[in-house]
This record gives structure tokens, sequence and C-alpha cells, in this order.
């Protein structure tokens, strides 16, 4: 082995390529034996090294996201809900541009209608191609910003969550009518208005979010910022819980 072979491993190293570092060896054998050009051996090890990036990337997003386990686009039955349909949901994965201006996606049905799967395969969709989200319950953020509202950093914990682009708050309507919880809400609401995205899920509808907050200016203002970029899907029918229990089943 010549002293630049020798020392290419130190080298990419030192520069972070650690799967060059595993495959350059390898390929190189490979490169040898199908008479490879050097360009092309190059190519194949830049490749590597890039998809392998690409995955870890897709990894850590779909780690910190935290959506729920296999509630993808392609695992829903659309024919079990009536309002939407998957046309419409892969316009919203595949055509991002709503991400751009802080555009919402608001998501009304009765219990059991397929709301947080809906809301997670974008999530899904979007982290494919990059873009970082979050999935949390209304009532677990609820929580986390009131208790940094009481440290008196409340403004550190909405700053924190603009690093996602998406925020997916499930199940709002299961919020308590308190001034704190519905405060807190309301500042997160106006925060990422017009900066960053929200999916909401709710299953009560506008008229009733009077049961929400504890003051009806601010439901009107809250309501206000989030339908002014919003796509709104009301989703109608029985259970999708139940009608896919009774198809498995069958």
């Amino acid at each position: 082995m010549d002293n630049f072979t020798a020392s290419l491993p130190l080298m990419l190293k030192q520069l972070k390529l650690s799967t060059m570092l595993q495959q350059w060896n390898t390929l190189g054998k490979k490169a040898i034996e199908e008479q490879w050009s050097p360009q092309q051996y190059l190519s194949e090890l830049c490749h590597i090294e890039l998809a392998t990036r690409d995955d870890k990337r897709l990894q850590r997003l779909l780690k910190d996201a935290k959506l729920p386990v296999g509630k993808h686009l392609s695992s829903f039955d659309f024919t079990l809900v009536d309002g939407v349909s998957k046309p419409l949901v892969a316009d919203l994965i595949n055509q991002p541009d709503w991400l751009k201006y802080g555009g919402n996606i608001l998501l009304f049905g009765a219990s059991g209608l397929g709301k947080t799967h809906i809301a997670s395969s974008i999530g899904y969709g979007l982290i494919e191609q990059g873009h970082k989200v979050k999935f949390v319950a209304a009532s677990a953020i609820v929580q986390q910003l009131q208790q940094a509202k009481r440290h008196l950093r409340l403004q550190d914990e909405l700053v924190k969550l603009d690093k996602y682009s998406l925020l997916i708050v499930d199940d709002v309507g299961y919020v308590r009518k308190t001034e704190q919880e519905t405060s807190v809400l309301f500042e997160l609401i106006a925060h990422r208005y017009e900066r960053h995205s929200m999916i909401i899920t709710s299953n009560k509808s506008f008229e009733q979010w009077d049961e929400l907050f504890d003051d009806s200016t601010m439901t009107v203002a809250a309501i206000d910022r989030l339908v002014h970029h919003a796509t709104i899907i009301h989703c109608e029918g029985e259970s999708y819980r139940r009608k896919t229990a009774l198809n498995k089943s069958k």
C-alpha cells in the first residue's frame, strides 16, 4: 500500500465522510474488476455517502417528529369517510407551498373519523421531503407552555417550536376551558400566525370553540388567525376505527 492510499482513511475520517471511509476499499476492488473510470468510481462513492446522509437525516426527522406509528397515506381507507379525498391530501403533501406562508390545515369531525391518521400522513409525507415536523397532543403542548409561562420563559418555548415547519396539534377539543390553558394556546396560535404552519384536529367545530376559550374575544381572534391561510376539512360519517375493525373481522 502506497503512502497516498495509506493516508486516505485518515483524510476521509478527518473530512467526516464516514460512509466513504467504510466503502472506499470494497468499492475500489469492484471498480478495478469492472474497469470503471476514476470519475465513475468517485461518483459512486459520493452517491453512497449522500444517500446514507439523506437516510440518516430522514431517521432523525422521524424520531424527532414523534408521529403515530403506521399512520401513512397509503394505509388510510378514504371510502370510509366523507368530506376528504386522497387527491386532496396528496396535493397538500406534494405541493407544500402553503408551508412558505404559514398556511394551516384544520381537520374537524367526530371522534374516530381518522383525523389523526390524515394529519399524520401529511406529516410523514412532508418529512420525506426534508421538512421538520412535530406531532403533539393538544393537552401536552398546553401543559408544556403553561409550565414555561410559570417560569417566565413562554416566549423562549414558543421560539423553540419555530424550528418546525409544521406543528401538528392533535385533539384541541379536549383542552379544558380555563384561563391558563386557553391563554397559552392562543399565544401559540398568534406566535405562529403567517410564520409557521399548523395542523389542528378537533372534534369541536368553530361554532363550539367558545367551549375552549375562556374569553369570546380570544375565541374570535384565534379563529381569525387560523382560517386566514387555511385548508379546512370536515370529516363526516360513522367511526372510521369501528368500520376498519369490522372490515378486518370480515
